[in-house]
């Protein structure tokens, strides 16, 4: 036996040497992962993700993340459904919290409840568990997440002899503010500075509104509409007026047109996602004031954004997929993240940090995000909110522009959403 010893020994080294350390402290097979992560992060938000994944996989030897743009949240949603059809998923992706449903409803995304640490489930707040969960089970882990802002000009603030740093805190302030902005500089009779622009854009928009005046957009249980109520043809009242009755804001301007206009100095106050503060800042030809969204009788915002989830299926991917989240959304990464994107910190450490409230003195555009996180509320959640989202767009669209009776409008809508709903009990 002793003579095969040195024989038996070679081999065990040989066989080490091919497969160096099997497993490290966390039980992932020390060979190199290579995890697929499809984003939808572009311009700033995009340039540090990128950095980010350069510095994960810098300091990684054993999981490697392969970044992959595949559009925005529209076009992600329509990506991974053609993915999951064809069984090609990736292992990790960036879903909008309003999307997550459509995976959930198929069994295509599974629970990741008992893969996070308690840590990490008292130090992400609340509100983004909110967006993420279902039924008391999570889904995936907060990543980018926004609430709306008012965005204003402090130049034109000074030209119209307001004070740039008293913004308007209701609604109504905003039609007060709204007529000393509104301007015809050259006096040709169009307007060249509106006072305001409100794109209601659909569920996003419209719902925060309903919610400041005590409404909802769909029932508790999610199985009928509840915008087309007083509350909601109240918020369309108070919409149109801006636009016909005080005139302060253009009536049939698109989102996008909105945003141009802003973004030239023809548009004075908006509301704006807080993810894009940082380029605003950066970009804009003059200076950028933000302020808390204005209410009309109570405070509220709508919290937005995405997910990071993980469709990997072997469990040595998928530990790593966890492992590789749990380093992009810990306490230093989620400063950064919201220090170079404007996106809100998820993290209770991260905001009560000494580096963070640094940041926020010296930069106090950021911070006002931050404030508005204790009324924050994600949307109603269903499988079918994208669909929902468009039947409410187009109803916004026919009272704005048309000049529609909104609670026609809006029953209308109402009924067609109902329908929808129908088709699940939850």
């Amino acid at each position: 036996m002793k003579k095969f010893l040195p024989v038996i020994i070679s081999c065990i080294l040989l066989l080490l040497a091919a497969s160096p350390g099997l497993l490290d402290a966390g039980g992932i097979r020390k060979r190199n992962i290579e995890l697929t992560f499809w984003h939808s992060m572009s311009i700033y938000q995009g340039d540090t993700l990128e950095k980010l994944i350069e510095e994960y996989n810098q300091i990684n030897k054993d999981i490697k993340v392969k970044l992959v743009f595949q559009g925005l949240y529209d076009d992600m949603k329509t990506k991974l459904i053609n993915s999951v059809k064809t069984g090609d998923l990736p292992d990790l992706a960036q879903v909008a919290i309003e999307y997550l449903d459509i995976f959930i409803e198929e069994n295509k995304i599974e629970p990741i409840t008992d893969d996070i640490s308690d840590d990490d489930k008292n130090d992400i707040l609340g509100q983004f568990w909110n967006g993420v969960s279902r039924e008391r089970e999570i889904y995936a882990i907060p990543f980018n997440q926004s609430v709306q802002v008012l965005y204003y000009n402090k130049d034109a603030f000074k030209k119209a002899g307001l004070d740039p740093e008293k913004p308007p805190k209701t609604w109504d302030d905003v039609i007060d503010y709204g007529k000393k902005l509104t301007k015809d500089f050259d006096q040709d009779g169009t307007i060249d500075q509106w006072g305001v622009l409100i794109s209601l854009e659909g569920v996003f928009g419209f719902t925060p509104l309903i919610r400041q005046v005590g409404g909802e957009f769909l029932n508790n249980s999610r199985t009928r509409a509840t915008f087309n109520s007083l509350e909601g043809v109240k918020v369309m009242k108070l919409v149109m007026d801006m636009a016909y009755k005080y005139k302060i804001m253009p009536s049939n301007w698109t989102l996008f047109e909105g945003t141009n206009a802003f973004l030239q100095g023809k548009i004075a106050m908006g509301p704006i996602t807080c993810a894009g503060i940082k380029f605003a800042e950066e970009n804009l030809p003059w200076t950028l004031g933000i302020a808390p969204l204005p209410y009309i009788e109570n405070k509220s915002v709508l919290l937005g954004g995405a997910g990071i989830v993980t469709f990997a299926k072997s469990s040595s991917k998928r530990k790593a997929a966890m492992s590789f989240i749990n380093w992009l959304t810990n306490k230093e990464n989620s400063i950064r993240w919201h220090k170079e994107t404007g996106y809100l910190p998820i993290r209770r450490s991260a905001i009560d940090s000494f580096e963070l409230q640094g940041f926020h003195r010296l930069n106090p555009n950021y911070k006002v995000p931050v404030e508005q996180l204790s009324y924050s509320r994600p949307p109603d959640f269903t499988p079918y909110l994208p669909q929902i989202d468009q039947i409410v767009r187009y109803a916004i669209e026919d009272i704005m522009i048309n000049r529609k009776d909104p609670e026609m409008v809006l029953n209308n809508a109402a009924e067609k959403v109902n329908e929808l709903l129908k088709e699940k009990e939850y």
